[in-house]
């Protein structure tokens, strides 16, 4: 009954907001962004894949301010906490899911792209966005046009560029929840008349938590952010040359499970039924942020980049060259079940784990593209390389069984992946387009591990693994009317199969191949501006048939395996709508609708052993709804105003469908002042503000029951220049 009158009351909302009279619409229009989700410079609404796209001002209103806060705002994609560290995420996306991104032989189901560099790993993944001109979301397969294992999507960071025609000098701070300091700054100029440099700093201090620690009497969920960047751009004549690098420093007190009980009290543990997150209570009290085990939990990752992205625009074609380096070192430790009472006024861990890892990697892509046929087929080629070393130790404590201190678990990982890609769009006729094009992919993985087995003592596992894959998309675009853009498309998408890492004490799991998982992914869409560009609505509807499902398995206490447990079929609907009734005024919903269904599953598989129905991370309704107010008060002073209603519906968190998560709605706004040019501001945020507990993140075997949930209620006070 919650989930049916959330989504009544988000739909409600939803139509509500985007139901506009006509005769009340003003004179301006919405925003255009320039993306380039084709490898070339478009306009969203002419483009003819689905993406959800964010200028610098739309990430501020939606309080964007890390990565994984797209999730709130585009359909159908969930980035939620994984147990590893805040600068991780765990990914859902139209049926792909990847659920152990702490581990260097995982790698996302969506391609996570900086400044079109590719990164490999979802270890500081969660980027702190600072200096950013838009970001990109692709949702669909990207087999074609883009780098390794685009199964369900695309995400793309692009940064500021600096050049004598594109200066700024943005700078802000801020204080608000749990002790919070937070400063920006952001400097871009031209130097000379061909070159341009900018420099960008944030430094996030969130120096109290929000999280009763029992054993240890203190509050704890500190988290710390430093990120620098730079950028060199160069540009004379034909010939453009980019040089970026940045750091970043996350330091915060780990990934931190609550300490919950399930009523009733005779549920099993063992899940034999299926137990709900409206059937969570606190073990203690009344209150759910409450832990208590006594050793330290500390999360940190450092991440190292330099690109170069190299570019001469030729009478025939325009060559690009882009190469980066990115280097990751992660560092995780926490308590899987958040301990527990040793019954004499003390406490014990009851699984203490520790990662250390690092992973680097080198990516070259090298591109061709131009116009041929009287400027009636637009074509690109293009090669791509990828070469990651990788190493992680892992170690397990479990008092609880009675053991103390495992010996480690070492893990190697070595990649090297190729492709070779082309795609054509021919203008059949003025507004007739009919596109094609083809990737072929090849990775080859090497894997060496030892772990600690008792009988022998220490196992060594090495295997070597070659994957490959031919991945087509081809479909038609129409251009109905000026402002209405229609497309059709097929693609297949391909994620490499891997390598298992994350085992205790069981050689078993760090044996275990698993297959690549495929898609063959069936899209329709329709983009459409109305009214002079003040109303705007967009549709896609997909059915992706994926065979080889990759899917997160519990294997055992604190064990865990990817296995393909079969084939499945997701069918959805996704929705952006806008409206401008007033040039002071926006309104905008985007709505989301999957229904997945398993096909054939095989029965050594979790999935089919547990009797699963339902797809792991896959909601039936998603969405977002707000309003956005700019509004001059005065000659000298406007005023902005901004609230959202983020919607998710019922789904599981993992494969048995052993805890299923309730839907629930998430309130955010805003209220801000500023002068008339957006030059000084002063807003105040809130995020979650009806202070609602929601469980996102949690597995079915552990021997104490412990899930993670969103943040409590928040506020941010910040004063912003921008010049």
């Amino acid at each position: 009954m919650v989930g049916r009158h959330s989504i009544r009351t988000f739909l409600v909302a939803s139509s509500a907001l985007c139901a506009v009279p006509c005769a009340s619409l003003a004179q301006t229009g919405f925003e255009e962004i320039i993306v380039t989700a084709q490898r070339r410079e478009a306009s969203l609404q002419a483009t003819p894949v689905t993406v959800s796209a964010f200028s610098e001002t739309q990430l501020q209103d939606l309080a964007i301010v890390e990565t994984k806060d797209l999730g709130q705002a585009v359909p159908n994609l969930q980035l939620l906490p994984l147990t590893a560290s805040p600068s991780t995420f765990q990914v859902g996306f139209r049926g792909g899911t990847e659920q152990t991104g702490g581990l260097i032989v995982s790698e996302p189901v969506v391609g996570i792209y900086v400044d079109d560099v590719y990164r490999s790993r979802l270890q500081g993944a969660n980027f702190q966005l600072a200096d950013i001109e838009r970001i990109e979301v692709l949702r669909g397969p990207q087999g074609t046009l883009y780098g390794r294992n685009n199964f369900s999507g695309a995400i793309k960071l692009v940064t500021k560029t600096p050049s004598k025609d594109n200066e700024w000098f943005n700078a802000a701070v801020g204080i608000g929840s749990f002790s919070e300091k937070n400063i920006q700054a952001s400097v871009g100029r031209g130097l000379t008349e061909n070159l341009g440099a900018s420099f960008s700093l944030l430094y996030r201090d969130q120096s109290d938590g929000y999280i009763f620690n029992r054993a240890q009497n203190e509050v704890i969920g500190a988290e710390r952010n430093f990120l620098l960047r730079g950028k060199l751009n160069y540009e004379k004549d034909a010939f453009q040359a980019i040089l970026s690098f940045s750091y970043g420093d996350d330091q915060n007190d780990g990934y931190i499970p609550l300490a919950i009980r399930y009523e009733p009290d005779t549920v099993p543990f063992n899940f034999a039924s299926q137990v709900s997150t409206d059937q969570v209570r606190p073990r203690f009290g009344d209150d759910f942020f409450v832990t208590e085990f006594p050793q330290e939990s500390i999360g940190e990752t450092e991440v190292y980049s330099i690109t170069l992205d190299l570019s001469y625009d030729a009478d025939c074609a325009t060559f690009r060259s882009v190469t980066g380096y990115v280097d990751v070192r992660d560092v995780f430790r926490w308590d899987i079940a958040a301990g527990i009472s040793d019954g004499m006024g003390g406490f014990t861990p009851s699984f203490d784990r520790r990662s250390d890892a690092d992973a680097d990697q080198i990516t070259q892509e090298l591109q061709a593209q131009g116009k041929a046929f009287n400027d009636r087929l637009d074509w690109i080629v293009g090669a791509f390389f990828f070469k990651e070393n990788g190493d992680q130790t892992l170690k397990d404590d479990i008092p609880l069984f009675g053991l103390f201190d495992l010996p480690p678990t070492f893990l190697n990982i070595d990649t090297t992946s190729w492709a070779i890609f082309g795609q054509g769009t021919y203008a059949i006729t003025d507004r007739i387009s009919a596109f094609a094009g083809v990737r072929y992919t090849k990775d080859n993985k090497d894997f060496d591990a030892s772990i600690f087995t008792f009988f022998p003592e220490r196992t060594e596992v090495s295997l070597s693994e070659t994957f490959s894959s031919v991945t087509p998309t081809f479909g038609l675009e129409f251009q109905v009317a000026d402002n209405v853009y229609t497309y059709a498309n097929i693609t297949r998408g391909f994620k490499a199969g891997g390598f298992n890492g994350l085992a205790v004490a069981n050689a078993t799991v760090l044996s275990a191949v698993y297959d690549p998982q495929y898609v063959w992914a069936y899209e329709g869409g329709a983009k459409t501006d109305w009214l002079d560009n003040r109303l705007r609505a967009n549709i896609a509807i997909f059915y992706n048939d994926i065979s080889g499902s990759q899917q997160t398995a519990v294997v055992g206490p604190g064990s865990f395996a990817t296995q393909n447990v079969g084939d499945l079929s997701i069918f959805g609907i996704e929705l952006e709508l806008a409206a401008q009734p007033l040039p002071w005024l926006n309104l905008f919903a985007n709505i989301g609708y999957m229904d997945g269904d398993y096909g054939t599953l095989d029965p050594a598989s979790q999935a089919a052993q547990s009797g699963a129905q339902f797809l792991p991370l896959v909601t039936d309704w998603n969405g977002q709804a707000g309003i956005n107010i700019n509004k001059p008060v005065t000659d000298d002073i406007r005023i902005k105003f901004g609230a959202t209603a983020n919607y998710v519906g019922d789904h599981y968190l993992e494969t048995t469908n052993s805890i299923q998560v309730e839907a629930y709605t998430r309130y955010d706004g805003f209220i801000a002042a500023s002068d008339m040019d957006n030059r000084f501001e002063v807003r105040l945020e809130g995020r979650n503000l009806s202070d609602e507990v929601n469980f996102v993140t949690g597995f079915a075997n552990s021997p104490n029951p412990a899930l993670a949930a969103l943040r409590p209620r928040t506020w941010m006070l910040r004063f912003s220049y921008r010049g």
